[in-house]
This record gives C-alpha cells, sequence and structure tokens, in this order.
C-alpha cells in the first residue's frame, strides 16, 4: 500500500474542520489538541520503529520436508506477488511464472519450475529447457540475482538461491552476502 506525506495535511485539515462542524452553536467551544499531527510534526520513515522479524524458530536443518515446500511455495508466491504490485503497467494476473511469457517470451523466469528448499533459507529453482535468451551463466544469474533482490529484501531468513537446469548441466547460486542492498 502507498502512502503520501502530502495527504496528511489535508487529513489533518479535514479532521479539525468536522470537528468545528460538530458544535451545535450553544455552547463555547473549547480548544481542541488535534487528534492527528501535522506533516512537519510527523516521525521520518527512518525515525519509525521497525517492524517485528520473523525469527525462525527452530534451526534451519530441524524443518520437515513438508515445511521447507511450504516456505519454498511462499516464496514462490512473494515473487509473483511482487511481479504483480511492481511491474502492474507492464505484465497482469502473474499466477504461475509461465504466465510471464505472455508479455516477456524469450525471459528465463517464465522457466522456472516451482521452487525448493533444501534447507530453511535456501532456496533451489530449476529451469526447464529453453533457448537461452543470452547464455546459461547469464541467464541463471539473472535468475538467481533478481530473485535474491525480490525476496532477500522481504525475508531477512533467505541465504541463498541456487538456480539450475533441468539437466543439472548448469548452475548459479547467489548469497545475501552478493547482494549488500539485501543485507539485514
Amino acid at each position: 500500500m502507498r502512502t503520501s506525506k502530502t495527504c496528511l495535511p489535508l487529513l489533518a485539515a479535514a479532521l479539525l474542520g468536522l470537528a468545528a462542524c460538530t458544535a451545535t452553536g450553544t455552547e463555547e467551544a473549547a480548544p481542541s489538541k488535534p487528534a492527528v499531527k501535522a506533516a512537519s510534526e510527523q516521525l521520518e520513515p527512518s525515525e519509525l520503529p521497525a517492524p517485528e522479524e520473523k525469527q525462525p524458530t527452530k534451526a534451519p536443518e530441524d524443518y520437515s520436508k513438508k515445511e521447507l515446500q511450504d516456505w519454498a511455495d511462499e516464496k514462490m508466491q512473494q515473487w509473483m506477488d511482487d511481479i504483480n504490485e511492481g511491474w502492474e503497467d507492464v505484465v497482469m494476473d502473474i499466477d504461475e511464472p509461465k504466465d510471464f511469457l505472455k508479455w516477456y517470451p524469450t525471459d528465463p523466469h517464465g522457466h522456472m519450475l516451482p521452487f525448493e528448499a533444501p534447507e530453511y533459507g535456501e532456496l533451489l529453482i530449476t529451469l526447464e529447457p529453453y533457448a537461452w535468451e543470452v547464455d546459461a551463466h547469464s541467464d541463471l544469474a539473472y535468475v538467481g540475482s533478481n530473485t535474491m533482490l525480490r525476496i532477500g529484501e522481504r525475508d531477512k531468513d533467505l541465504r541463498s538461491v541456487t538456480v539450475v537446469t533441468q539437466d543439472g548441466q548448469f548452475e548459479y547460486v547467489a548469497t545475501r552476502g552478493d547482494w549488500p542492498s539485501v543485507e539485514g
């Protein structure tokens, strides 16, 4: 959800105006304390308390196969949600990676199979066979780094994204340390 600081003064003025209209005229209006702070009094985003982050309740190796797959499925859904929200003027209705090919027929992201998680904090993405957009290393690096950036911003537990070809011939690994912008 996007918010705008320019709307806050308008909201404050509207609320104050509404409060002034509630007097019946027979009572004396007492000065009131505004319920909403003026924009100049608002906290800057850097001053706001950080949202509480989910902390894993157990060691990465203690997750069941089902829990790992649920986590991987959640990360794939986050990736699709991010594409739908961030590219809303370009692509629509990404319900599975193949849907991406409607708008970008050569993009390697459209060839991702369902994500897997060999361990909590590690994603494994397999690309089905297709004609490389650039070359194997570049395409795998593109998918791995893009996924690390998109999901890593939301999930501080994501440590690595490994992208492999279905035949196992090529592999690329993106780690959180490779991308300082997602350092938590």
